[in-house]
């Protein structure tokens, strides 16, 4: 079928939406009818390099919409269920799946090497994530659309495929928060904001939120933070502000410094989670003999979540009006607008951009 995708040809060129040829489902394949994406700071990184991907490449991966046609073999969806696109393939045979870690399934790759169901003019379309989901519609295995039945409306339900759950499973899931342990997040993005309301949720006594931008201090202590600081000197404050350092501190920036903080910030035995994106040639200097003193530093990809699992208890969450989703969208748009939406989030104050479609 003929449909809609916005491509990008290279790093440094605006995005085009043209027709492209879209290949039926195959055997365990769904087509699904996209009705919302959120730009996600992980697309900007694919442009920027810091993701392999292969130009033309559609990226977009943080989207919600409806089945419209299944193939041979599909047993878990039928057409018109909702569903939330997921970027673990949960391939089921890998040992990360079969440990019951979908998360860290091996079949999770951030290019298709321009292989699949997706095509321009006969060239073959790299999709991020294997999702490539700024299309009107995609194809995809049953296991990375999971029926979720919800109130949510679409620009919040996208969200959970990827930047609320990873956030707040950092904190629910990686961190495993416990009720009355103290909590800092650095960096106050989309995913941040996430892990403040996993923490808050879990029963964190205190969580400071770190960001240098005044707007995103002011959402963070809206949707649960109870202290918010600058990060100039955040370390020592932080210290002195807590009993030698908190319990679990949560970097949600990328950056080299802020993982460093986070480790510094933690009191002995307390554990540092790494959710930022970095750039491959990154490294990590940190004291190794505190180490010795218990404390803990570990990553987490896609908030140790199990989709199948763990969407339907997010947007649960969200219709109880225990998870703040209204305030991670600060704007939407159609998706013919997605060069202005992308323009917005590079420059750094939008939390979370939506097209709908």
């Amino acid at each position: 079928m003929k449909t809609q995708a916005a491509i990008a040809h290279a790093s440094d060129k605006p995005f085009v939406i043209e027709e492209v040829e879209l290949n039926d489902p195959g055997e365990g394949e769904v087509r699904v009818k996209i009705a919302a994406c959120g730009i996600c700071r992980s697309d900007l990184s694919a442009l920027d390099g810091k993701e392999t991907v292969e130009f033309p490449v559609v990226l977009g991966h943080e989207a919600a919409g409806i089945i419209e046609a299944i193939g041979a073999g599909v047993t878990t969806l039928k057409e018109g269920d909702d569903v939330i696109l997921s970027w673990t393939p949960e391939c089921g045979i890998c040992s990360g799946c079969m440990r019951g870690e979908v998360h860290l399934c091996s079949g999770i790759n951030m290019t298709t090497g321009s292989q699949g169901p997706l095509s321009l003019g006969g060239i073959p379309l790299d999709r991020f994530m294997g999702l490539g989901a700024f299309s009107e519609h995609v194809v995809v295995p049953q296991s990375m659309a999971v029926r979720v039945v919800s109130t949510l409306p679409v620009e919040h339900a996208c969200l959970i495929g990827c930047g609320v759950t990873t956030g707040f499973g950092a904190a629910v899931n990686t961190a495993a928060v416990r009720w009355g342990e103290t909590v800092a997040v650095l960096g106050c993005g989309g995913v941040g904001l996430a892990a403040i309301q996993g923490a808050r949720i879990a029963g964190a006594s205190r969580i400071f939120a770190i960001d240098p931008i005044e707007q995103r201090r002011i959402v963070a202590g809206q949707v649960g933070a109870t202290v918010t600081l600058s990060p100039v000197d955040v370390v020592p404050l932080v210290r002195a502000m807590t009993v030698a350092g908190v319990d679990c501190a949560i970097e949600c920036v990328g950056s080299i410094a802020t993982m460093q903080d986070a480790f510094n910030m933690i009191r002995d035995g307390g554990r540092a989670i790494v959710v930022g994106l970095p750039a491959y040639t990154d490294l990590l200097d940190i004291p190794a003999i505190m180490l010795l003193r218990e404390k803990k530093l570990s990553g987490s990809i896609y908030g140790s979540c199990s989709p199948h699992r763990d969407f339907a208890k997010i947007a649960a969450l969200g219709e109880s009006g225990k998870l703040n989703f209204a305030r991670l969208v600060d704007k939407t748009r159609p998706f013919a607008e997605i060069n202005e939406g992308f323009a917005e989030m590079r420059a750094g104050s939008f939390t979370r951009v939506v097209l709908k479609f």
